[in-house]
């Protein structure tokens, strides 16, 4: 609550001094206050910060993809004001937009937010390529922002080129692909595959073994009969999916079906040099020819 809202619910200001000095609210920002017995959110300082900056203030960038739900880890507070309206304030990014019309706000719980498709094509101003197509694919994923709103929202607003980075090389792809990659270990490895020109897999590709049993394999060269898995810690470190994970392999194995595991060690380790070798020895072998 702003301290122009107390006041014109009646509290006056001496009354509001008690209640901040008995430690009922908390003053959070100039002028903004919380209940102090109320549980701390990112969501609720978020809101402190736009209820500071005042009319028009609405939380964009990094901020509006964590309301909507795309990870991107912690960071400052970032805040997108209407022209001519200048603020700072410690720990918090402020940037202010000529185009920011109704199309490209929502509210998520109370918050007034840029939409899936503004917040990715904000984004695509302040992160790179890779943490980019991550945010792409997760918010594809979710349902946020599907890769033909955000490039019809690009054309509406008339950016290209450099006002975007490589956003539309990244829509590109995805509309291509037609299929979300499912973490951003897929993202990481898709992208080193799409520098070292090597043939693209199928990825998110369902198989059925003899039985009639579905499987899921992250990536997959079906007539080469090679499955790659892609195995972040984070979805792969419960004993359930090691068990779940072994079962897959050995059903693939089963059917003449190769299994090269995938991990972000390996990404990490030169660059993925060694991926790259290893995929290119396993492809030859079953005579693709990739040059």
């Amino acid at each position: 609550m702003t301290h122009e809202q107390a006041t014109s619910a009646g509290l006056s200001r001496a009354a509001l001094s008690r209640l901040v000095r008995r430690g009922v609210w908390q003053r959070v920002r100039p002028r903004v206050f919380r209940r102090a017995a109320a549980s701390q959110t990112d969501e609720q300082a978020v809101l402190a910060v736009l209820l500071w900056a005042g009319e028009g203030a609405v939380a964009s960038h990094r901020s509006a993809a964590q309301l909507l739900g795309v990870d991107l880890g912690k960071g400052a507070i970032e805040v997108t004001t209407p022209p001519g309206i200048s603020r700072k304030l410690p720990g918090v990014v402020f940037h202010r937009s000529k185009a920011l019309e109704e199309a490209d706000l929502r509210l998520v719980r109370g918050i007034p937010v840029t939409t899936g498709a503004r917040t990715i094509i904000d984004l695509a101003s302040t992160l790179d390529d890779e943490a980019l197509a991550i945010a792409v694919e997760e918010a594809w994923r979710k349902e946020i922002a599907a890769p033909d709103w955000v490039a019809r929202r690009l054309r509406e607003l008339g950016l290209q080129g450099r006002q975007t980075g490589g956003l539309s090389e990244i829509l590109a792809d995805c509309r291509a692909r037609k299929t979300p990659l499912e973490s951003a270990l897929e993202v990481r490895f898709w992208r080193l595959l799409k520098r070292a020109q090597l043939p693209l897999p199928t990825p998110a590709c369902e198989h059925r073994d003899d039985f009639g049993q579905p499987f899921h394999v992250d990536f997959a060269y079906p007539k080469h009969h090679l499955a790659i898995e892609c195995d972040g810690y984070a979805t792969h470190g419960t004993r359930e999916a090691f068990e779940n994970d072994r079962l897959r392999a050995a059903r693939l194995v089963a059917l003449g079906w190769r299994v090269m595991p995938v991990t972000w060690s390996q990404l990490d380790l030169l660059g993925g040099a060694d991926v790259v070798k290893r995929l290119r020895l396993a492809l030859r072998y079953r005579g693709q020819s990739i040059g």
